[in-house]
């Protein structure tokens, strides 16, 4: 392990450039996804990637499918050092050409480590990765540059500071990110759908941890305003998140009546955007009224969409009658409004769908629902409470969609 710890010294974290968008390493992750790349043997990732290299020849050495390649050997370096096998682990390192080839390879070994034991590795993790967070966040705050690099350092790197307890140094990098990324981080969608709910800890959330941070600088205002904020929005609702703004609104003067002028100003502002919805949609709110309501978005063209259907059918037969209510919201993407309409509607036949269902694209131009619910991913699921208040949002299937479930059986089942 200690070689390992070294590898972190190794592999380099200066970052001096960053690629332009590009689409040339297109084809080879069409064949990383059919070959199963991460699920293979290592003998297999090797022989995959000599073979991947005179199909789709790395002559560039820069760009996106030199950056492919370097995730490629990054990945091979850790199975083998997941093997104990060191040595070639640190021959595959060697071997990354490119700045954000390194940047996957430090998080990919930094959070080996982590798991591995966090609070023995913390210390040693969080000194070898800042200097390329350092890097990172330097550029970005002079001209915006990288920010998709530094939103993809703050999971490992954050974990560290929050085990050695530097919770300003918390604050410091994840301040001018959580602005820029519209008050939230995109992390933590990805981090929900990864984790199995019975393993999910809101540590693991970023926005939280940032919340938190602020409570423990003595920013309290501040935290009741983040902590708030996924608390109304449906992004975390456990019991524990509002404890933890109660407990940090005590701590400000007239503290409970902000988080009241908070929720207030949330639910009026999601609630005029429910109104509006209904109308240019069409859709009849007074039948919605003391009903649990969930707005479901999905496309024909998205797999886990339909493939969360017939469970959706269950759901619905067992609690409708129970006070749950279901409104469609598919978002096509046809050429033409008419492709758009015969593929939504050929779909809802398809999947013997018999609740409301409204098509997005249709006066998108007035309302754009995707937009409006800020929704990133399909499927996403938005629970409403009988006041037409967020109270849940469920990115994608599996373990989303377990807790999703969950969280309908909690309040319907009686």
């Amino acid at each position: 392990m200690n070689k390992l710890i070294g590898v972190l010294i190794c592999i380099g974290f200066s970052i001096t450039g960053w690629a332009q968008t590009d689409t040339t390493d297109r084809p080879l992750m069409h064949e990383i996804v059919a070959a199963k790349f991460f699920l293979a043997p290592v003998e297999k990732k090797i022989a995959f990637t000599e073979t991947w290299l005179k199909q789709f020849p790395d002559t560039a050495r820069s760009g996106k499918l030199a950056e492919a390649y370097d995730m490629l050997r990054s990945e091979i370096a850790l199975t083998y050092f997941k093997a104990n096998d060191k040595a070639a682990g640190l021959n595959w390192l060697q071997q990354l050409r490119t700045a954000e080839g390194k940047v996957g390879a430090g998080i990919k070994i930094g959070s080996y480590l982590l798991s591995q034991d966090e609070k023995a590795y913390a210390g040693v993790v969080e000194s070898k990765l800042r200097p390329m967070v350092d890097s990172v966040s330097n550029a970005f705050k002079k001209d915006s540059t990288g920010k998709d690099t530094y939103n993809t350092l703050m999971p490992v790197y954050v974990k560290c500071l929050q085990v050695l307890g530097k919770n300003d140094r918390i604050v410091y990098y994840l301040q001018p990110l959580y602005k820029a990324n519209g008050q939230q981080f995109p992390s933590d969608v990805t981090t929900r759908i990864m984790t199995k709910p019975e393993d999910y800890k809101l540590t693991d959330n970023l926005a939280y941890t940032y919340g938190m941070a602020l409570a423990a600088t003595g920013q309290s205002k501040e935290a009741v305003a983040v902590l708030a904020r996924m608390y109304l929005t449906g992004e975390e609702t456990s019991e524990k998140v509002l404890a933890d703004i109660k407990d940090a609104s005590s701590k400000i003067p007239g503290g409970e009546a902000y988080f009241n002028h908070l929720t207030d100003s949330v639910h009026s502002y999601y609630k005029a955007k429910l109104t509006a919805f209904a109308a240019v949609k069409n859709v009849d709110l007074n039948a919605l009224k003391g009903r649990y309501v969930l707005l479901d978005f999905w496309g024909s063209w998205c797999r886990p969409c339909r493939a969360s259907h017939p469970h959706l059918k269950e759901l619905y037969a067992k609690y409708k009658d129970k006070g749950f209510e279901i409104v469609g919201i598919a978002s096509e993407h046809a050429k033409t409004k008419e492709d758009c309409i015969a593929a939504w509607k050929n779909a809802i036949a398809q999947d013997g769908i018999t609740w409301l269902q409204v098509l997005n694209n249709e006066n998108a131009v007035k309302f754009d629902a995707v937009k409006e619910y800020s929704v990133t991913a399909f499927p996403t699921k938005i629970l409403l409470d009988k006041d037409g208040n967020i109270i849940g949002r469920f990115v994608g299937n599996g373990n989303s969609g377990e807790a999703f479930y969950a969280r309908l059986a909690q309040l319907l089942d009686n």
